[in-house]
């Protein structure tokens, strides 16, 4: 039997998967090719200039759907390995009409097999946070800047823009045999001053925050897990 990965991604990430059409045969010999997306997260540096990448707001972005077939074995284990670059963008600003300002950004991946989050993710927590800031500036020294306080023009702003690559491993133990749907996604989450969910910006504006990313991938590996050899043990 002729066996390969196949990879059907959106634009911003690269995955591998293990395919013999239509369906995904999963093999513990690790062979597989893969699918690159050269699509790259970039943050502003310089003000004005819009983020880039893989931009989506709040809304959740399908990294890989796929089938994959196991054989039937009560040891059969998935380790399901998503890697990504992040980006992280926040801009607070503060006044002498607003003292304190704080934002923040994430950026999170989730798993699912045949529906149901993937360790060590749960129903109540179904996604691993890959990449999260909360910045917060202050200031109470307006009153000692008396020119520009007279003239209603003072002004801090604290602005910080990061990339970073970040992988993590979930585990699904005892599969069992038969075809499975896997899903892998990401989302991006921000908050303004006031601790409420927002749309995450792409652009460059005070009090404010974002994310984006690229590339990434996504690795597929049956693995066999025998009592004796410590088998997975998923704990608080």
């Amino acid at each position: 039997m002729r066996q390969h990965y196949k990879l059907l991604l959106p634009g911003t990430i690269l995955a591998f998967a293990i395919l013999a059409a239509p369906l995904a045969l999963a093999q513990s010999s690790g062979n597989f090719a893969s699918q690159v997306s050269t699509t790259q997260c970039v943050v502003n540096t310089v003000g004005g200039t819009p983020n880039s990448g893989g931009l989506s707001g709040g809304k959740t972005t399908p990294l890989l759907d796929t089938y994959i077939k196991t054989p039937n074995s009560q040891f059969t284990t998935l380790l399901i390995t998503p890697s990504l670059v992040t980006g992280l963008f926040t801009n607070t600003e503060v006044t002498q009409d607003m003292e304190s300002s704080a934002v923040s950004a994430a950026v999170k991946v989730a798993v699912t097999l045949d529906g149901n989050p993937v360790a060590p993710a749960t129903t109540a927590t179904p996604s691993i946070i890959y990449d999260q800031r909360f910045q917060q500036l202050s200031a109470n020294t307006f009153q000692g800047f008396l020119s520009c306080f007279l003239n209603n023009n003072c002004s801090i702003d604290l602005v910080e823009s990061t990339l970073a690559a970040h992988s993590f491993n979930f585990v699904a133990p005892n599969v069992g045999g038969g075809t499975h749907r896997l899903q892998v996604s990401w989302t991006f989450e921000c908050t303004d001053n006031t601790g409420a969910n927002v749309p995450c910006t792409q652009v460059y504006t005070a009090n404010t925050a974002g994310a984006c990313a690229g590339p990434g991938s996504v690795t597929v590996t049956q693995v066999k897990a025998f009592t004796q050899s410590g088998g997975v043990t998923i704990g608080p």
